[in-house]
């Protein structure tokens, strides 16, 4: 399958290195507008709703290893990490296909409510969640014996949903009657609706406080929720500029939110209130979010206005830290994994990776940051880490493209400055190394 390769360099200021982006087009089905990663498998699955098939892309070569027929107008993904499946909701002919993440073939297909927009996965008990807009209900399905168990009666159109993991709560967002219902993850029941402002379209949960924020398009406003006392805490009101998507970020415990006025606002995890010095414009018609949580410290928008892609990074939480990706084609959804991120491109029925790597991995040492070398690289059976003389005993940690710590090494004694360490057992592709005291990250490539 052809691959596009774009590559292109871009000083970003006196504060930042020079970053090398990698940007790959990978051809899909039609009208691609979900996605979602398998980590068991290490694949990305993208819901094609112009010729209801799900296309199966290898992560490590940036093809597309299998498509996948559902039901028709597929248009949301959630992974099921307990049992290795993949769900995928068909908004045009009601049901719900699900995937087996090992052999990628719909294993089974369940009917759900009248037009199913939102899907959501509970670890604690292993239920799949379908939002279905049209009926006003929410379908609740057994993880293991991928079967309909329960029918909750919600609000009004219902869309988002997100999870409470701290009580075991599923929040469902009720466009149409201004309301946030509040469900069990035991009994699947409503155990409380709350009101909030008009055309409540996006929920986020914070596990900081314990509170889940919810963004009211038509009034600029958005919405804490208690996740104890199931009541409404707090309310921030920016203008008339609707809020579209909101996110958590677990590296700096922020809420950010963008807004169609064309900005980006950062809310704070503990004090519920928008940061007035941290507020970034970005493209035309921001539509989608997403951020790393475990390395790269990064925010990522989709503009379908302007057809690109904003990337600052959280760390700094300043103007001169963002930077703009072209070459996308109306984004509807965006997805990352360790330094990469992957959004859908609508019209032209691809999907785009962008990896970005500063040229200099680290950022200075007056930072606290301390550079690693690794030799060599790409690796085979070992690969040798140089410890910096100035690094005092600690351990080594590896992850995956996944986020997934793999492996931990105790370093040895600093009066020895490096450490060889095998790839044993390590399947070949991309890993990131990183000192257990650092923040930031090495690249390590292994090969067969």
């Amino acid at each position: 399958m052809k691959k596009i390769k774009l590559l292109f360099f871009l000083a970003l200021f006196s504060l930042l290195p020079a970053i090398l982006y990698c940007q790959y087009v990978i051809p899909v089905g039609s009208y691609p507008c979900a996605l979602v990663y398998n980590a068991t498998n290490a694949k990305l699955y993208c819901a094609n709703f112009g010729d209801n098939t799900v296309s199966v892309i290898n992560v490590n070569t940036n093809q597309v290893i299998a498509t996948i027929r559902t039901g028709t107008g597929p248009v949301a993904l959630v992974y099921n990490s307990t049992s290795n499946k993949v769900y995928c909701a068909n908004q045009q002919s009601n049901d719900v296909s699900i995937i087996n993440g090992a052999i990628n073939e719909v294993i089974n297909t369940v009917t759900v409510g009248s037009y199913p927009s939102k899907l959501l996965f509970n670890p604690a008990t292993n239920k799949i969640y379908c939002s279905n807009s049209s009926s006003n209900t929410i379908s609740v399905i057994d993880g293991v014996n991928d079967n309909v168990i329960a029918t909750v009666n919600v609000g009004g159109y219902p869309t988002a949903l997100t999870y409470n993991s701290a009580n075991n709560k599923i929040y469902c967002a009720n466009t149409d009657d201004e309301s946030v219902s509040i469900i069990d993850g035991v009994a699947n029941q409503v155990i409380a609706t709350v009101p909030v402002g008009r055309t409540p379209n996006s929920l986020a949960y914070n596990p900081d406080n314990n509170e889940v924020y919810c963004a009211s398009w038509s009034n600029g406003r958005i919405h804490m929720i208690d996740g104890a006392t199931n009541q409404k805490v707090d309310s921030i009101i920016y203008g008339n500029s609707g809020p579209q998507s909101l996110i958590f970020a677990y590296n700096n415990r922020m809420c950010y939110v963008n807004f169609t006025g064309d900005n980006i606002k950062m809310i704070s995890g503990t004090s519920d209130t928008i940061i007035a010095s941290c507020q970034f414009p970005v493209g035309t018609r921001p539509y989608a979010l997403s951020s790393t949580f475990w390395a790269d410290d990064f925010v990522y928008c989709a503009n379908i206005g302007s057809n690109n892609i904003n990337a600052f990074n959280t760390y700094w939480n300043n103007f001169n830290t963002m930077w703009t990706i072209n070459g996308i084609n109306y984004p509807i959804t965006i997805h990352n994994y360790g330094h990469g991120v992957y959004v859908t491109n609508l019209w032209s029925s691809t999907v785009t990776e962008v990896i970005h790597y500063a040229i200099e991995e680290q950022y200075s040492s007056k930072n606290g940051l301390i550079p690693l070398t690794i030799y060599p690289n790409p690796a085979k059976s070992y690969f040798t880490i140089q410890i910096p003389s100035d690094e005092k005993q600690s351990s080594l940690k590896i992850f995956d493209l996944s986020g997934k710590l793999v492996r931990i090494e105790e370093l040895k004694k600093p009066a020895d400055k490096e450490h060889r360490v095998s790839t044993y057992r390590m399947d070949p592709g991309i890993y990131f190394v990183q000192l257990d005291n650092q923040s930031s990250t090495t690249k390590l490539i292994i090969t067969k």
